[in-house]
């Protein structure tokens, strides 16, 4: 082979193996968050139904979820609104309604105030 042919060949197969080994990756952390949001999936489904008072329920638990802004009044402090409870972890409690997400991740070292100084 002579030199312009080899650069040829290298100049067009280093960027596709490049183009492979990050669709592969791509693909690999694809298939670990669909794993991840399926377990998600079973524990949410498999916990208990219960009712929880806004900030006053009978234990403290760390729970984040997006909450729709116009429902922002319905989990002010002593309103009921209806969670479930994990199975395994008592202390996790998902939304049970249509207008709330449960956040999976959340870290309560980010609180507002911390954002603003940081």
């Amino acid at each position: 082979m002579d030199t312009g042919t080899i650069i040829l060949v290298l100049s067009f197969g280093i960027p596709l193996v490049v183009i492979a080994l990050i669709l592969l990756g791509l693909k690999r952390s694809f298939a670990k968050k669909k794993k991840w949001a399926d377990e998600l999936k079973l524990k949410q489904a498999n916990a208990k139904p219960a009712t929880a008072k806004g900030i006053s329920a009978p234990y403290e638990a760390d729970a984040a979820w997006f909450v729709e802004t116009l429902h922002f009044n319905k989990i002010q402090e002593g309103n009921t609104i209806m969670v479930k409870v994990d199975g395994d972890n008592p202390k996790t409690i998902y939304p049970a309604e249509s207008w709330t997400v449960y956040t999976e991740g959340y870290d309560r070292s980010l609180s507002l105030d911390k954002l603003r100084s940081g």
